[in-house]
């Protein structure tokens, strides 16, 4: 049996109702560890960086921050929100030390990319047997 999505009585509405998004979603991320150093990469369209905030702190990283709202004029209205706006933060516990004075952090076309230099206790050395 062929069912009509417009006839449907569940579906009959859903694409002219609107529809508003919850708060701001935590970002995606990609966290790599490499040899000397461990990168996270996340993904924050529409976030400038003047409205982010990075720590660091006891082996946590928290990305932090805002997303602002497109908004509307006053004679508009939404037919569909999907696009998520308001504060986040998302911490990621770091599976080394870092050495703090080399963090480097850059954000780029919405893609944020956090440089965390291993501390020297955690970096991996080759021990000889006497």
């Amino acid at each position: 049996m062929l069912v009509r999505f417009e006839r449907d009585p569940l579906f009959q509405n859903f694409l002219a109702t609107p529809w508003t998004a919850g708060p701001a979603q935590l970002p995606n991320i990609d966290v790599a560890e490499y040899e000397n150093e461990t990168v996270v990469v996340a993904e924050l369209p529409g976030v400038k960086k003047d409205d982010l905030k990075l720590t660091v702190h006891d082996g946590l990283l928290t990305i932090a921050g805002q997303r602002k709202s497109i908004g509307l004029p006053e004679s508009s209205r939404w037919l569909r929100n999907e696009i998520s706006a308001g504060s986040f933060a998302r911490t990621i516990e770091m599976p080394h030390a870092v050495k703090g004075e080399g963090i480097f952090a850059e954000l780029t076309d919405g893609i944020l990319r956090v440089v965390l230099p291993k501390a020297e206790e955690a970096r991996a050395r080759e021990i000889t047997v006497k």
